[in-house]
């Protein structure tokens, strides 16, 4: 079974919890509160009702964005209350970092409710879907965690592009380590040398 076999569709779908994400913290940071607000909430419902439209479920970062962004809503619109808003990237951050690290000793790895949606439904049970997204989830939980620093150490603009820049760059690591180990493990089980790259 080649690694092109394993996947259903694009594997970047894999990613789109992120999106509001990424929108919103930046906008946030910022202090553009009102706008940052009703981004984060329109991401939210979008990407729930995206997968729910085609049957894949939701996850709980789909589920911790949406609860953060509807009370970031009352908050912010009902009570005037900027106190979560001011910390947003610190409390998001850290609620993502332990999120993925409790799903390692849970044995049910963070990345997996992702690329479940990415995979061949026969995919999912190999063994080797799960040792790739133990490996893929370490890579989001020191990818958060450094967010999360970033977000305490790091002030001004650079505070909101470089944890950007982190998340980025998690995707790229988490895609390409995942797939190099997938192809690793499968040419090593039909009896090949690993492929390059």
């Amino acid at each position: 079974m080649a690694v092109s076999e394993v996947r259903s569709s694009s594997p970047w779908l894999a990613f789109t919890g992120l999106l509001p994400v990424v929108l919103m913290v930046p906008i946030l940071i910022a202090h553009a509160y009102a706008a940052g607000v009703i981004v984060a909430v329109v991401g939210c419902v979008g990407v729930v009702v995206y997968h729910l439209a085609r049957r894949q479920g939701i996850t709980s970062l789909d589920v911790l964005a949406l609860v953060f962004a509807v009370v970031n809503v009352v908050l912010y619109f009902g009570l005037g209350n900027t106190w979560l808003i001011g910390h947003v990237a610190i409390v998001f951050y850290t609620l993502l970092a332990l999120q993925s690290a409790v799903s390692l000793f849970r044995g049910d790895p963070w990345t997996m409710q992702f690329t479940r949606r990415v995979v061949r439904p026969e995919f999912v049970a190999d063994p080797r879907f799960r040792r790739m997204n133990v490996r893929t989830t370490v890579v989001w939980v020191a990818a958060f965690a450094a967010c999360d620093v970033l977000s305490i150490l790091v002030h001004g603009a650079a505070g909101s592009w470089l944890p950007a820049v982190v998340l980025a760059l998690a995707v790229v690591v988490s895609r390409v380590s995942g797939r190099r180990y997938l192809n690793s493990t499968m040419h090593a089980a039909e009896g090949f040398p690993a492929a390059a790259g």
